[in-house]
Parts: structure tokens; sequence; C-alpha cells
């Protein structure tokens, strides 16, 4: 029995939706521009370093015992107001999508109680962990591990005071001025603190990321110690 879980909600548990069969999940493309030059032989290419969205369609089906336009109305409600959110598949509870659907949703009755239709969600390129668990390190020169397999953009928190250089795969990053805490988040690109207090301006370098496999962070100054929320991600 497939099933899926959407904006926190089971399709099984909450609307009786199954999965008629496995969906194909495609690869994201990587955007890779090419240019013709005269006299040349193949072509130039620039890698952007940068992925496509994909799509993934689910062909459902769903049974009532009552009828079943009260219970469309309820998921067309579910599936539509929810935007942008979590998508986890039975076949893979410790993976996610960042999804929404894009498709116009009609249901085939086929018999009186049973329906089927199509859900077709836009993804971003990754899927993710499930559980993003909070990595604590309070000594200098540890490794952390990336399971995925394209590196992850985490949210990191430094607890400290004064200057402080953070190095991570020897790219040093430079602290100023630093009065308990501040926030890196990677993938936005933005430095804060607890308040949301812009702290850009005290910050010197480029956001990190984590390679997959081991990656080496290191610190000087006066650190108590660093919590790194990872954003493990797949391809």
């Amino acid at each position: 029995m497939l099933s899926f879980d959407f904006n926190g909600k089971d399709s099984y548990l909450d609307f009786g939706i199954l999965i008629a069969k496995r969906p194909t999940i495609p690869s994201p493309k990587r955007r890779v521009s090419y240019i013709d030059i005269p006299g040349r032989h193949s072509r130039l290419r620039y890698d952007e370093g940068t992925f496509e969205d994909i799509t993934i369609a689910v062909e459902c089906v769903i049974k009532s015992e009552n009828s079943l336009n009260e219970k469309i109305d309820g998921i067309k409600s579910w599936l539509f107001n929810a935007g942008e959110s979590e998508l986890i598949f039975s076949f893979q509870p410790d993976k996610k999508y960042i999804a929404q659907v894009v498709n116009a949703i009609d249901f085939e009755q086929i018999f009186k109680y049973t329906s089927r239709f199509p859900i077709i969600f836009n993804c971003r390129p990754f899927k993710y962990a499930a559980l993003n668990n909070l990595l604590t390190i309070t000594e200098s020169g540890s490794n952390i591990s990336n399971p995925g397999s394209i590196e992850s953009l985490p949210v990191i928190s430094i607890y400290g005071t004064g200057n402080i250089n953070l190095i991570v795969n020897s790219e040093e990053i430079e602290l100023t001025d630093v009065n308990n805490k501040i926030i890196l988040n990677c993938e936005i690109e933005d430095c804060y603190d607890d308040n949301l207090n812009n702290l850009n301006s005290k910050m010197i370098g480029k956001f990190p990321k984590l390679a997959p496999g081991q990656n080496l962070i290191e610190w000087t100054g006066n650190v108590e110690r660093i919590e790194i929320l990872p954003n493990w991600r797949w391809l």
C-alpha cells in the first residue's frame, strides 16, 4: 500500500487516497549552455552549476463508502491551499521533496464509490533528509560527514564573543564583534541573530557549503560551541 504525506497530512489516513502505482522519480537536469563557434570542433560548454526543477506525476485512487463529492472538495482544498510544502512518499520515508501541486485535478469516477485521478507535483531539484538533526561541535578541528550526493547549504549558529574566524574546508569566514550568538543561513545567504536583526556587516567571506563526504570545521577566537542544521540533500 503506497501513500504520501503532503503539508502535514497523510493521503491515506486523512483522505483515503492511495497511490495506484509507484511514480517515476526523475533526476534534475543540470543547466549547461552550449555555444557554437565557427571553425571550432564541438561546442563551447558553460556549466552554471545549477539544476532545474523536477516534475513528479502521481496516479491516485480513492474509495469512499459515502458520497465522493464531499470528499473530493476536501482533497482539492488540501492540495491547492498547501502552496509549496513538504512531500514525503511512503516508499521513501526518510527523504522529502519541496513541492507544489500544479495541475487541474480531474476525478474520473470508476465505480459508484471509487475515483481515479492524477496529481502533478512541481518539486525543487533535490530531495532532502526528512529528519534534519541538529549537530553540535565543541572542539575546533572536528569533522562532519555529509551523507548526501550534493553539497548542502546549512544553517550555522556560532555561540561566542568578540572576533571569530570560522574555517570550513579551508574556506575562512571572518566574524567581528560577535555578541553571544551569530547565525549564518547559507541557503538564503543571510547573517542575523535570534531576533532576526541583520548582522551581514559583521561577516566577511563566502557562506560555507558542506561537500559530500568529510568536512573539516575549525575556528579561532572565543567560541563556546557551534550548532549546525545541515540540510542534507540528494539528486
